[in-house]
């Protein structure tokens, strides 16, 4: 008889080491179910992601590039730059107002620099400060545009 609670002994060991092996990947399915429940719930309720990938964030590097090259008179550099950021964030106001300035400064093209401020407009509360400087480049812009139709012989684009 002692022999057979030794065996049973065994079986109920080995049988509660079987119980906690297995309870280990439950308790991490667990735990990951519960991270994600989380996130779910992050997102709802501040609208961020880590999925994301930085969104705008990840683009300010390439509008700083932009304004270096702008600074350093490489317009058609800037403007590469901005397009590309663009392609990836067609509503960002910021870039919006830079290609404005670049296709205005760089390239004498006010009817392509409204359309950019305009959209800037569009996209920014009155109160904002980018807002602001957006509807003075328009202002500027378009007076310059109606000098150049009231003189003839003036050629259009920016005055230099």
């Amino acid at each position: 008889m002692n022999g057979a609670l030794w065996v049973i002994g065994l079986f109920t060991g080995v049988g509660l080491v079987a119980y906690h092996i297995a309870t280990i990947p439950l308790a991490l399915i667990c735990v990951l179910a519960v991270e994600q429940i989380g996130e779910g719930v992050g997102i709802l309720f501040s609208g961020w992601s880590t999925r994301k990938g930085g969104g705008r964030e990840a683009l300010r590097a390439d509008i700083e590039r932009a304004k270096h090259s702008k600074r350093n008179g490489r317009f058609e550099e800037a403007l590469a730059i901005i397009d590309g950021v663009l392609e990836q964030d067609t509503e960002f106001p910021e870039a919006l107002y830079l290609k404005a300035q670049f296709l205005w400064e760089g390239f004498s093209k006010p009817a392509d620099a409204r359309k950019c401020l305009q959209k800037v407009l569009q996209l920014t509360a009155k109160e904002e400060t980018l807002h602001r400087w957006a509807s003075s480049l328009y202002d500027e812009v378009l007076a310059a545009e109606k000098n150049a139709r009231t003189i003839p012989w003036k050629k259009q684009g920016r005055p230099r």
